[in-house]
């Protein structure tokens, strides 16, 4: 594929890979999940240049962001760099961890997922970033549902998700609490972002908790 195929306006690939999700909630016409591609770079490197952005995030996530942060990333993300020990579905084979979000046809933002290893090796990381001019008109909340359901399909021996927030994070917060994460505790003052210390806190949805979730739902007139 040549870089002639990219779109005139961010630079995506006029032949993407296929999502694994779509989603057609009310205030958008459709959203999408699927895998980087290598063209992402110029979007990914446009919508996550934001200070806003890089102050919810752990310090591997630069700001500036370059087109070389988004290059390098890639290679990360498209499975450039992979790990042999990668979780496997319940195919049997490695699965990509991080995946695009797409908005009408325009890369938006990132979900992805972080094997724990050990005594919690039932247990994913999930984390998130969208660009900031999409804030606020329920992305997330509607990619979050969709892609945890998907989790539990692809990874039947996972039983814990978690998620890491840093405690100024309201918009974050709120967002996990609608898909049904439990604010569990705090780590105080784990967190040195620049010159300044903050919480962590941190958020856990259990696999039994979805499902009755799902179920009570269902039941629902």
């Amino acid at each position: 594929m040549s870089t002639s195929q990219k779109t005139p306006v961010l630079g995506l690939p006029s032949t993407s890979p296929p999502p694994i999700l779509a989603l057609t909630p009310k205030t958008h016409t459709t959203i999408e999940i699927r895998p980087f591609h290598i063209f992402d770079a110029r979007p990914v490197a446009r919508i996550a240049n934001s200070p806003r952005i890089a102050s919810c995030m752990r310090n591997t996530f630069p700001y500036p962001y370059t087109s070389k942060d988004a290059n390098h990333w890639l290679l990360i993300a498209t499975g450039s760099y992979s790990d042999p020990e990668t979780k496997p579905t319940k195919s049997g084979k490695p699965l990509l961890l991080d995946y695009a979000i797409i908005v009408n046809g325009v890369l938006v933002g990132d979900i992805g997922l972080k094997p724990l290893w050990d005594v919690e090796s039932d247990t994913f990381e999930i984390g998130y970033w969208l660009g900031e001019e999409f804030w606020g008109v329920g992305i997330m909340t509607a990619v979050l549902k969709e892609f945890i359901a998907w989790v539990w399909e692809q990874f039947p021996t996972v039983r814990r998700l978690e998620a890491m927030v840093f405690d100024f994070n309201e918009g974050s917060k709120k967002v996990l609490s609608r898909v049904g994460f439990v604010q569990e505790g705090v780590k105080r003052e784990a967190v040195r972002k620049g010159d300044k210390i903050h919480d962590m806190v941190v958020f856990g949805l259990l696999r039994r908790e979805w499902t009755t979730q799902v179920l009570r739902v269902s039941a629902e007139p």
